[in-house]
């Protein structure tokens, strides 16, 4: 499986996909990861610089929750400012730690501070019975406490989704989420919200907008 080319890893793409995708095509490329995962095995096992890492389990995360790459992996903090007593002060982002993670009554329960002034009182959950979520339990059992979930950087994060689903980037998975929910009859502003951490309305209104919620009421009209 060989490497896809991946230009300016940390910009959205010219020809950067906006639509949705399935469960089935989830399915499809957690098959691919898996097929990436033993191949880099077999490619770089013997290398003393190559670290096995558990693909399915990042891709997972990314599909069921919609939290960016960074709020996941972590980053550096320098990348991130907020404002402190009237200061511009660098936000430092530690990502999804082993005890930020619950595993209990069937469900996944997360707690993840979101970025860029977000805010967010509720934690995220994934059942269990979600087709990759063992994977995600997998990887939180041999995590040891206080060490991050997934340990690689926000670079190799974006390398290996790409290398699995080649035009999709990881902030893909945060608007497909998003339109989801958004398509959802259950849905309400401040569900979408409390997930997201979003503050401003007008991020909401653009994902509720795509999800054709509206839209789709104006076809009873008689």
């Amino acid at each position: 499986m060989p490497r896809a080319k991946v230009k300016y890893q940390h910009r959205y793409m010219d020809d950067k996909v906006t639509d949705t995708i399935s469960d089935s095509e989830f399915r499809q490329f957690m098959s691919k990861a898996k097929e990436y995962e033993e191949w880099r095995r077999k490619k770089y096992g013997k290398h003393p610089r190559f670290k096995d890492f558990n693909v399915c389990a990042l891709l997972a995360f990314l599909y069921y929750t919609g939290l960016r790459i960074a709020e996941i992996v972590g980053d550096t903090p320098r990348r991130y400012m907020t404002k402190k007593e009237g200061e511009q002060v660098s936000e430092f982002v530690k990502g999804v730690l082993k005890q930020d993670v619950r595993i209990k009554d069937g469900y996944i329960r997360i707690e993840s501070e979101p970025l860029k002034h977000g805010e967010r009182d509720s934690p995220l959950w994934i059942r269990l019975d979600r087709y990759g979520a063992d994977e995600i339990e997998k990887v939180w059992k041999n995590t040891e406490r206080d060490e991050r979930l997934f340990q690689i950087c926000k670079k190799t994060a974006w390398l290996f989704i790409r290398d699995v689903t080649v035009r999709l980037y990881p902030h893909f998975f945060r608007l497909n989420r998003a339109t989801r929910f958004a398509e959802h009859e259950g849905v309400t502003i401040m569900k979408i919200k409390q997930w997201f951490g979003w503050v401003d309305p007008k991020t909401l209104q653009t994902y509720l907008g795509k999800g054709g919620r509206e839209t789709k009421e104006m076809a009873d009209w008689e």
